[in-house]
């Protein structure tokens, strides 16, 4: 009994500090660093409510297609994990978590830049908000991959097996059986994409550059703002950002609330 007590005293003892020290009090020191001048001087920016809209575009089509390439991952995933592309993709899934995004930037802009793709333009696909939506693709990704297959592997291959009995073929069989099923999966799956979209810098900033009105999104207006000694438009740029954060974190819980409660109606 001993070891017990002594456990439950010492974990909320270390974390609750921890986590207020290293999680809480950051945010709040950016909230505290608002003023007045700040906000006007960020919120009356042209320059910043374009690179809101950027943002948001770019994010979108960004886990769009990662929600599209997700689904074949997931079908691959239910029938074919002995195949060499599951596999190869399997494993891939996991390298933009381990892999600097600055490399993830370098290797996008020498296989889509003016080497190859040069016959679009002086710099190929690079510099442009294409380039961008590719950026995001390339680390949010495997988030929604990850998070398909999940929910791929809680659907009962019995059913999937008596549609194909029934006469579907397989992919019949995952897109009207499987995937309606997973509507969870897909859900998060796409808002998780969309989240890591917006908070992307190094891959976006080396493919995509960071030219202002044009390319520029909102992690590096941030980081622009900081370099030019602005700070404090810097500060209102990151409150922003964070605000943005919360409403999509509230949106993965609403979404997830929604379907455990449609579960539990059906």
């Amino acid at each position: 009994m001993a070891p017990q007590r002594i456990n439950k005293s010492i974990v909320p003892f270390v974390f609750v500090p921890l986590f207020l020290l290293l999680v809480v009090f950051p945010l709040l020191a950016l909230v505290f660093n608002l003023d007045v001048e700040g906000m006007t001087a960020t919120l009356t920016d042209q320059v910043f409510w374009i690179a809101v809209r950027n943002t948001l575009w770019t994010a979108f089509l960004a886990s769009l297609l990662g929600l599209i390439v997700a689904i074949g991952f997931g079908y691959y995933h239910l029938y074919s994990q002995q195949s060499p592309i599951y596999k190869v993709a399997n494993l891939l899934n996991d390298l933009p978590i381990a892999l600097p995004h600055t490399v993830a930037g370098l290797a996008l802009l020498l296989a889509f830049g003016r080497n190859n793709f040069g016959f679009l333009g002086n710099t190929g696909l690079a510099f442009t908000l294409f380039a961008v939506v590719l950026g995001m693709f390339f680390v949010s990704y495997s988030l929604c991959a990850r998070t398909i297959a999940s929910g791929v592997d809680q659907t009962e291959r019995e059913v999937v097996d008596v549609a194909r009995t029934l006469g579907d073929t397989p992919t019949q069989a995952y897109f009207k059986i499987v995937l309606p099923s997973i509507g969870e999966a897909v859900f998060s799956g796409f808002v998780l994409a969309f989240s890591r979209s917006l908070s992307e810098f190094a891959a976006v900033i080396m493919f995509g550059g960071n030219l202002p009105g044009r390319t520029q999104v909102l992690a590096s207006y941030v980081f622009t703002k900081v370099e030019e000694g602005e700070l404090e438009m810097a500060v209102t740029a990151a409150v922003f950002c964070i605000l943005l954060s919360v409403m999509l974190v509230a949106a993965l819980s609403w979404g997830r609330s929604h379907y455990a409660h449609s579960r539990v109606v059906a």
